[in-house]
């Protein structure tokens, strides 16, 4: 699909969106997800997130030759706000970025 213009997604949540997520068993799952969503919230764990959202961006860009806009409808964990805008207007900078709480747009 190297000619896809745009692409808009929906997710639940921010953490999808990324290569980052725990493999856990059905049996374990309940307890384990708390546990694993509380260890996102840390500074180390936004970073990380910012770093990967920031190589599948690039990797995403390098190989849709015409793409010219974003658009994930989701949640977004309030403290990777600002670090995703940052991180998107530092690899784009002649782009538009908007990020929110609720969604990340980005026209190329």
């Amino acid at each position: 699909m190297p000619h896809l213009q745009t692409l808009r997604l929906w997710r639940y949540d921010d953490y999808p969106w990324t290569s980052n997520r725990p493999h856990y068993s059905i049996y374990r799952y309940e307890v384990l997800l708390l546990a694993w969503l509380k260890s996102l919230q840390t500074p180390e764990s936004v970073a990380q997130h910012v770093t990967i959202f920031e190589q599948d961006l690039s990797q995403l860009v390098k190989n849709l030759k015409e793409f010219t806009f974003l658009d994930i409808f989701g949640k977004i964990y309030y403290k990777k706000v600002e670090p995703y805008r940052l991180m998107a207007q530092a690899l784009f900078p002649h782009s538009r970025v908007d990020v929110e709480i609720s969604r990340f747009r980005l026209w190329l």
